[in-house]
């Protein structure tokens, strides 16, 4: 798994990593139980703060999508990926219902935004 970080996205660096690995768990990259960098060990590979994957391993735990056994490490959680891909869709979906409002609003015609998901679904 390879966490790729953009130093001038507008996206916050803990976002990043807990995107990247959501991505690699729930594609099948990750196994169940498979197990992921000490905090310290991807802070260095990634460039970035501990506290930074601190925040993304936290906050993937609470997802779900991680388990930390205390002293062994952090490993990937995939015994309800279902639940998990369902409710990533539903968020996913729920930001393109309102960007597609906002497009609307702004007048942009509906074959155009149409041309647009499917130059993307089809790239």
């Amino acid at each position: 798994m390879k966490i790729n970080i953009s130093y001038t996205s507008d996206k916050p660096m803990y976002e990043q990593i807990e995107d990247c690995i959501r991505q690699a768990a729930l594609s099948g990259e990750l196994e169940n139980n498979h197990p992921l960098p000490s905090v310290r060990q991807l802070a260095a590979d990634a460039n970035v703060s501990t506290i930074t994957v601190k925040r993304a391993y936290s906050d993937l735990e609470r997802e779900g999508i991680l388990y930390t056994v205390s002293g062994k490490g952090t490993y990937i959680r995939l015994d309800n990926v279902e639940k998990i891909q369902d409710e990533h869709t539903a968020g996913l979906m729920n930001e393109l219902e309102k960007n597609v409002t906002e497009l609307k609003k702004a007048g942009t015609e509906k074959e155009k935004i149409i041309s647009a998901v499917n130059k993307i679904y089809n790239d």
